[in-house]
């Protein structure tokens, strides 16, 4: 099985975003010699692709990424963030991926930028759109696999004034006038307070009411460092 690279993933990363994005997102030319490193995707068959660490199945159109818990008290703005990310100081789970092949695997189950409406800043009161999706979080627990879906890990979700009419959606994060990915250089690629860097938000605006009001689910979490596994799922529309 050889490593390919496919350049039309990353064309599709760098389209031009529809005008309702962050006001200073534009729809950057490459220049030459530079752009974003370019994934490594791995055809692994029967529809299967692995990104680095990340296993999509296309036609299940799912995708996974390991990691490990990152916090288990203290606020939260953020689901998951990459590697090292800046944001991991508010953020549940840290993912062993980085930002670009996070977006690729979004693209390869199906999820188009082009249905998306991001934040214009951070705590947007105003819904956001995209491609719905499900998460879960899995981990190993007294031998078995331990799966929760996203929201009962963050307390209080559940109390957010119509929540349950909104879910997660595919926003692509945002691509500011120099040619930076944002999702990539704060770190964040999972969100629900409203932010332009995430890649997925959840569409109605979770924990806007201060800082500190979303918080691990302590209650249900295993112990900080634990390995986990983060599951993004599209939803037939």
């Amino acid at each position: 099985m050889t490593p390919v690279l496919v350049y039309s993933l990353l064309v599709l990363l760098l389209s031009p975003l529809p005008a309702t994005w962050a006001d200073d997102a534009v729809a950057p030319a490459a220049p030459a010699g530079a752009g974003p490193p370019q994934p490594q995707i791995l055809d692994l068959g029967g529809g299967r692709f692995r990104i680095g660490s990340v296993e999509v199945d296309k036609p299940q159109r799912t995708f996974t990424v390991p990691g490990r818990l990152n916090l288990r008290e203290g606020p939260l703005e953020y689901l998951a963030a990459v590697r090292h990310g800046y944001k991991l100081y508010e953020t549940l789970v840290e993912l062993d991926c980085d930002a670009y092949e996070f977006n690729v695997a979004c693209l390869l189950i199906g999820l188009d930028r082009a249905n998306g409406s991001l934040p214009k800043m951070h705590f947007d009161p105003q819904p956001v759109k995209g491609d719905p999706v499900q998460v879960t979080i899995e981990w190993q627990q007294d031998g078995a696999t331990k799966q929760m879906s996203a929201e009962q890990l963050i307390k209080g979700f559940d109390k957010v004034p119509n929540v349950a009419q909104g879910s997660w959606v595919y926003t692509g994060s945002t691509i500011l006038k120099d040619g930076t990915y944002l999702a990539q250089h704060a770190g964040p690629v999972i969100g629900f307070v409203h932010d332009p860097a995430p890649i997925i938000e959840h569409s109605v605006g979770v924990g806007q009411g201060g800082y500190g009001v979303m918080s691990p689910a302590t209650d249900l979490l295993p112990a900080k460092g634990t390995p986990m596994r983060v599951r993004v799922q599209a939803i037939a529309k």
